[in-house]
């Protein structure tokens, strides 16, 4: 009886996902064919009542995704979100599902069950460390940046010209493997030179980059650039002071976390090295 509840069960999740598939390729709702599980759910979840519902409790997700991406297309990729939690969800229930119905044991469909509520947490914390490893790239890499900033300052070069240099080599190589900061400030420096405010472009570059270290230098530039002088080189130097010791202190921080990362490993190591080394004496004990 047991079995033909989750031969049931099975259907029914089977016919479900079915309709789904129909509707978006109804709807031509098909991105790639490897995203056959997720677009379907896309379709499911993009519907206005669902999604109006859905919407207000991902603001901490939806706040992570614009730092990610800019603030550009944040509806598009929170719903894609959404979509990923819930096929991931969707597809170990399914397949609890499926192994209990075959092997006959409904324990399977609870482990399913358990998955299904703990993969959409995971995906949750995979997308805070996006975002985390994102500000610490931009951390570290802006104290590099203003330095050769304030050496072709120093040098002559006026404030546009040094921030295009600086998206020059070695700089220009990280911009193209995708670099956030670089992305940032090249899209800043774009924005001037196709006309648009000085201010309005720097003030943009603060926000997309969604770190008080960036929005710092962004504040800097503004009341200094127009002043030029041996005012603005020294408030560079001021800033670029203040964001080394900054990176001093993420790089400090770091290393004390990966070491208490490396102490359980290390503690694990020693009660193997302790079972192996004690188990024959323990073992010729209880002969004795």
């Amino acid at each position: 009886m047991m079995r033909f509840a989750l031969g049931v069960i099975v259907l029914g999740l089977v016919a479900a996902y079915g309709t789904l598939v129909a509707q978006a390729w109804r709807r031509r709702a098909w991105s790639k064919p490897r995203h056959l599980l997720f677009d379907p759910m896309r379709v499911l979840i993009a519907s206005g009542r669902l999604w109006g519902r859905i919407a207000p409790k991902l603001h901490r997700e939806q706040a992570a995704l614009s730092a990610l991406s800019g603030g550009r297309d944040v509806t598009a990729l929170l719903q894609r979100h959404a979509a990923e939690c819930v096929a991931y969800a969707y597809a170990a229930l399914l397949a609890g599902a499926m192994l209990g119905w075959l092997a006959g044991r409904p324990a399977l469909l609870g482990l399913g069950a358990l998955l299904s509520a703990l993969l959409p947490l995971m995906k949750r914390k995979e997308l805070y460390g996006k975002l985390d490893e994102r500000r610490h790239e931009i951390v570290m890499e802006l104290p590099e940046m203003l330095s050769r900033l304030l050496l072709l300052v120093n040098a002559g070069e006026n404030v546009l010209r040094a921030l295009e240099r600086c998206l020059e080599r070695p700089a220009g190589a990280r911009a193209k493997a995708g670099h956030p900061l670089y992305a940032e400030l090249e899209a800043a420096v774009t924005a001037v030179k196709r006309g648009e405010s000085f201010v309005f472009a720097w003030e943009e570059f603060g926000r997309r980059c969604a770190v008080p270290e960036a929005r710092l230098f962004a504040t800097t530039l503004l009341m200094n650039a127009r002043r030029g002088g041996d005012t603005f080189v020294t408030a560079l130097r001021e800033l670029s002071r203040t964001l080394w010791e900054k990176r001093k202190a993420a790089a400090k921080t770091l290393g004390e976390r990966a070491s208490s990362r490396l102490a359980f490993p290390l503690a694990v190591i020693f009660l193997i090295i302790l079972v192996l080394v004690g188990t024959p004496s323990i073992l010729l004990m209880a002969t004795e």
